[in-house]
């Protein structure tokens, strides 16, 4: 049994190796990383410079450029999408009809995360 548990170990740590870097997953107590929870749960709709207002192709769908903008709204916005905290400042929000959707993305960040991100966002200048 003791070979078994040891051989999986070395395996995965064999995997993790073999990408170079340790990749980073939201609530496992580490230091938040902005820059790669951004990439990971943000670009896709506000594009990598934080400047993406919409989809190419698509009219309904648009929205405000977030770079550079004040971190204390950025993580307050994001704690209310959140939702989930008693306080009567963090009520759940469907901004603009992203409620769903922002809160998807925002469900398992922590709020030194959200934080973080919201730090990040400011400087996307």
């Amino acid at each position: 049994m003791k070979k078994i548990v040891l051989s999986m170990l070395l395996a995965s740590i064999g995997l993790v190796a073999s990408e170079g870097t340790v990749p980073y997953k939201s609530g496992l107590l580490l230091p938040p990383q902005a820059d790669k929870i951004y990439e990971k749960e943000c670009t896709h709709c506000h594009g990598k410079d934080g400047k993406q207002t919409g989809f190419e192709g698509s009219s309904r769908v648009t929205y405000s450029e977030i770079a550079g903008m004040d971190t204390a709204e950025v993580a307050k916005t994001l704690k209310e999408y959140r939702g989930g905290v008693k306080s009567k400042d963090y009520q759940q929000l469907n901004k603009y009809g992203y409620g769903a959707l922002m809160r998807s993305v925002t469900a398992d960040l922590s709020w030194d995360e959200i934080d973080a991100v919201a730090k990040y966002v400011n400087g996307l200048k």
